[in-house]
């Protein structure tokens, strides 16, 4: 799985690379640093989705289909997007998975988590462990429902976020970062967590009451 529409100058912010030809070489760049000839999944990022796109989604989705139909590709994917985009996306190609910002204590997407598993899309959540602007790890630490979960499982806080996640859907990905082996360990073992009805139940209400 590999991300292509947007670049980043030399100060380090994000800029779009949505125009064909840079798609087309964000691709190639893929597949020469990784030695294959075709990639299973490429992600189109959406820079500024909620301000408008640079390129007209169709041209965007239009390049990556024709490496796909080209072979350098398998599935495409959407990344920074809203369900609007994700609609219009399916009148022009197949949509293999949807990666977004989404974790228990960021719940925007919750609709359209909802959308993907009606559809049967892949959703990959970035930040599942929350993002630092809403207090990352740390913060699952300090709530005190996800703690109490983590205590009946032996289990950590973060271990449980993602288990939260695995539980909401069968076709979710899961991405967390990791600095070592044991970190590495840590993550994998949180497929082995069942969380029941009521601890679920529980947990889905930390980020609602947040809000509110």
């Amino acid at each position: 799985m590999t991300k292509v529409g947007a670049r980043r100058d030399a100060a380090g912010r994000v800029l779009p690379a949505q125009r064909p030809e840079e798609l087309r070489e964000g691709i190639e760049a893929n597949l020469r640093s990784l030695c294959v000839e075709r990639l299973d999944l490429v992600n189109l990022r959406l820079v500024g989705t909620r301000l408008g796109t640079v390129v007209a989604l169709e041209e965007q989705l239009g390049a990556l289909e024709e490496m796909r139909q080209e072979g350098k590709l398998d599935l495409i994917g959407l990344s920074n997007v809203d369900q609007a985009h994700v609609q219009l996306a399916l009148e022009l190609v197949d949509v293999g998975a949807i990666q977004n910002a989404y974790s228990i204590i960021d719940r925007q997407d919750d609709e359209l988590v909802e959308f993907a598993r009606q559809r049967e899309i892949a959703f990959v959540p970035f930040f599942p462990l929350g993002s630092a602007f809403r207090g990352g790890p740390g913060r699952l630490a300090g709530e005190a429902t996800i703690v109490q979960v983590a205590g009946q499982h032996g289990a950590t806080p973060a271990q449980i976020a993602l288990a939260w996640l695995l539980a909401r859907y069968d076709r979710m990905l899961l991405i967390p970062g990791t600095s070592s082996i044991a970190h590495l360990e840590e993550n994998i073992a949180a497929i082995e967590i069942e969380l029941d009805a009521a601890e679920l139940a529980a947990l889905d209400r930390v980020e609602q009451r947040d809000a509110a």
